[in-house]
């Protein structure tokens, strides 16, 4: 993802990329318990720092003074192997 947005376009992009990455979580949550009877901490855990970063973006953003803001991200793999 690249490129120049206008504050509301890129706010309204980041907090629906966040809120997907914590419904992952809410999902892989109640599978693993569904299947397994144990509540996965990790995904407990990641759900809040998502939530709370989410908070954190939106004031950010609505505190700029800017009309626009760029967004640059890079998606990196590698094995661990």
């Amino acid at each position: 993802m690249e490129g120049a947005f206008t504050k509301e376009s890129a706010k309204t992009l980041l907090v629906e990329l966040l809120s997907y990455k914590i419904r992952y979580h809410q999902l892989k949550k109640f599978s693993d318990d569904e299947r397994f009877g144990t509540d996965i901490d990790h995904s407990e855990k990641r759900m809040h720092e998502l939530a709370q970063s989410r908070d954190e973006l939106v004031a950010w953003l609505d505190s700029l003074d800017s009309s626009a803001v760029a967004i640059h991200c890079d998606i990196q793999i590698r094995s661990l192997d």
